[in-house]
């Protein structure tokens, strides 16, 4: 039941970030600036190799990194879409991906994640210690089928 509550509360979200217009989170001088949202530090990005290499650079100022690719060819993919809950199963956090790399700064705690790119969503849980080790998550996603709009369940035929 709790699944399905969650991926109900992912497909309204993800709903609602299709509407929202996602500035880019570059400065003017085109240097990449991290996001705050509810505390949390954020970078996403990572598009073209100038960028990606930019973001690998930062890497270390982050303490949790997702690196996103497709299944099949380990190419970069973009437009996934990031829910974070606490442990009290809020949402702290919701992202929609502008490219490869997800970076955040996360306080000391246990989370889940659920993350989806296009059909599939995937869980995952993420426990940062005080230690200072970063933790590094390669997530691999199969294609998105050619004409697809990204959901689950498909319009009803008539």
């Amino acid at each position: 039941m709790r699944t399905f509550i969650a991926t109900c509360c992912l497909l309204l979200s993800t709903a609602v970030l299709a509407d929202v217009n996602v500035a880019m989170a570059t400065s003017p001088d085109g240097a990449l600036r991290p996001r705050q949202l509810n505390g949390i530090s954020y970078l996403s990005g990572g598009i073209g190799s100038d960028e990606a290499a930019a973001m690998r650079g930062m890497a270390k100022q982050f303490n949790v990194r997702m690196h996103f690719v497709d299944s099949t060819d380990n190419s970069s993919l973009s437009d996934v879409t990031v829910t974070l809950f606490n442990a009290r199963r809020e949402i702290i956090l919701l992202v929609l991906s502008e490219g490869p790399y997800l970076y955040m700064n996360l306080p000391q705690g246990t989370y889940r994640a659920l993350i989806r790119y296009g059909g599939v969503i995937v869980g995952q849980s993420i426990t940062v210690t005080g230690s200072g080790a970063g933790i590094d998550l390669l997530l691999r996603f199969p294609p998105m089928p050619a004409g697809s709009n990204g959901l689950i369940a498909g319009a009803p035929r008539r």
